[in-house]
């Protein structure tokens, strides 16, 4: 099982050429971004009030459920 954080997963997912790979691009360029956080609710609250993100949660949602099956493996 691996232990890194969600931002460590979205630089695995940069350049993929969809909304997953915008997002995560969008999350790089984010300084403030939480880059040690693995908690989906301190994400999720975090992407909602303080990033300024133009995609949908849904997004962010499909690729945390990629991150939780990727840290099995």
């Amino acid at each position: 099982m691996k232990d890194a954080s969600f931002y460590h997963f979205l630089l695995t997912v940069r350049g993929r050429p969809n909304e997953e790979g915008t997002f995560a691009e969008m999350v790089y360029q984010d300084l403030d971004f939480p880059k040690q956080e693995s908690d989906f609710d301190t994400l999720s609250d975090y992407i909602e009030t303080e990033g300024n993100y133009t995609l949908s949660m849904s997004v962010f949602d499909a690729l945390f459920e990629e991150y939780q099956e990727w840290l099995r493996f």
